[in-house]
This record gives structure tokens, sequence and C-alpha cells, in this order.
């Protein structure tokens, strides 16, 4: 059993030198990716900015395959083939395909990090209530608006650091927390962005960080880039995305332990909640 959850929003990355394309652009060290395994990762711009950050599926020895919860795929497939030059390497953003949540008890349960190939598509196991995925073609059915808050929910507990065009090259990796889900590698060769985030990881600076909330179901959910505000209206930080419940956000080191809202004239009250595995 599969429940319709979104439209997927994924670029498919294959040619020749698509491994080597990748790994010149994204985070993390796309050459030992091996085929059928797929990782967290980002694409920064130079600032150390992250401009997506999305699970980098390897389907095949010369295929990768990009998905972002939150979107938007196209504007990602636009940016990258600037950089393509004469590498041997096609970008496609996919359309009509659909991101499905698949029932544990009636399908092949992936192991962490591995593929499995179902149907025409792709299963992943992902954090947070031993969730798996179905990224495949098919255009978007009737969605199930509870099961995709609870599939939103279930992103927030386990602190995966989402953006969207609203927070897009606003937060640097430390901010967002991409060491903690193995997004990022200081170890490998360059790529945008690399040297100021590597100056934040050996040297220290970092002034931001990631952090759940929860809030009161009877008040609308928050967009991402709201910002998050003391009592008095001070920004303290700014949501990465919500649920009907809880949402995830970066606000200033040590700011989550003082009250916080949403809002100011709302004053929509928040209480940290802890990340889950």
């Amino acid at each position: 059993m599969s429940t319709p959850l979104s439209a997927a929003q994924a670029v498919l990355i294959e040619g020749a030198d698509a491994i080597a394309f990748a790994n010149a652009q994204f985070t993390i060290d796309v050459a030992a990716l091996a085929e059928g395994r797929w990782q967290w990762c980002a694409w920064l711009d130079a600032q150390g900015r992250a401009l997506h950050v999305f699970a980098l599926l390897r389907t095949r020895g010369d295929a990768l395959l990009a998905w972002q919860p939150l979107g938007d795929a196209e504007t990602m497939r636009a940016a990258l083939a600037r950089y393509v030059f004469r590498a041997k390497v096609t970008l496609r953003t996919l359309h009509d395909w659909t991101v499905r949540s698949l029932d544990a008890a009636q399908s092949t349960h992936p192991a962490p990090r591995t593929i499995a190939y179902q149907g025409d598509g792709y299963a992943i196991a992902l954090e947070g209530d031993a969730r798996i995925a179905w990224l495949g073609p098919g255009a978007i059915e009737s969605v199930d608006a509870d099961a995709f808050d609870r599939w939103r929910r279930a992103d927030v507990a386990a602190g995966l650091p989402l953006i969207d065009a609203a927070t897009r090259a606003s937060f640097t990796p430390q901010a967002l927390d991409l060491e903690r889900i193995g997004a990022i590698s200081f170890g490998k060769g360059c790529y945008p962005g690399q040297e100021i985030a590597a100056r934040l990881h050996f040297r220290g600076g970092n002034k931001r960080c990631l952090r759940a909330f929860a809030f009161a179901a009877d008040v609308e959910a928050p967009a991402p880039g709201t910002p998050i505000v003391a009592a008095d209206g001070t920004a303290k930080g700014s949501v990465l995305y919500a649920a009907r419940d809880a949402l995830l956000g970066v606000v200033n080191d040590g700011d989550d332990h003082v009250p916080l809202h949403i809002d100011a004239a709302s004053a929509i009250a928040l209480s940290t909640m802890p990340f889950v595995d």
C-alpha cells in the first residue's frame, strides 16, 4: 500500500562525466557514492551558503538523481547547466513524478542509505518513524493532507534541514547542521563555497544553529522564511519549514533557550523539541 504525498522535485544527472561533474559541485564525495546507494547532499554558492539541500541517489554507474523534498528542481537544473561546459553530462528535470509513502509492512524495507528498485522507481528509507519514500513516474493524484502533514512533521523531528526558494542562499552548512546527516565532506577536493565552509568547520565562528520547535496546533503553520522572534520582537532566526504543530528553524546559537515566538503580533509561542534518530 502506498500514499501519494506530493509531486517529486528531482533532477536527473547522467552521462560519462556525471559523477565527476557532481563531485566538483556538491558537498559530499560523490565519487565514493556506490551505485545503488544514496546520501543527503548540498550545493553551496561561492559564499558558502546552501542553495539546495537534497537526497542524491546513484541509480546507475553514470546516473544520479537529486531529489529536493521542498523543490524547486528546475531552478537547480538551470543553475547547474551553466557549469557543464564541454562535460559529457545531461541535466533533466523529471516531470510527472510522484513521492509516495510506502507501507513498511507491505514493501521491501531498504537498508539504510541503500536504494530499493521497485517498479519504475526507487524506494529509500528516511530518518524518523521508519519511513519509506518511493520516487517514481506518475502524475500526482489526490493527496491525503493528514498523511502529508505527518510526513513533514517527521522531517522536522528528524532535523532534516530542507530549504526552498524563501531560504535559499541564507545559511551555511554549520547553521543547517549538514555534518550531522552526512551531507558534507571536508576531506574531498574543492567545490563551490568549500573554503568558507571548511574555515567555519576547523576554526569555528558559526553563530547559528538548527532547532526543532513545537507550537499550538490550532494556529496556521508559518511559511518558510518567517521570522522567529523574542518576546520583545527582536529577530532571533527564521523558519525553514513547518508542519501543523512543529517547525524546523535556524536561530542564533544560545537563543533557543530563551522564550521564542513566531510573529510578534500574534505571539505564537515555541517550545524546543529534541531531534529523533
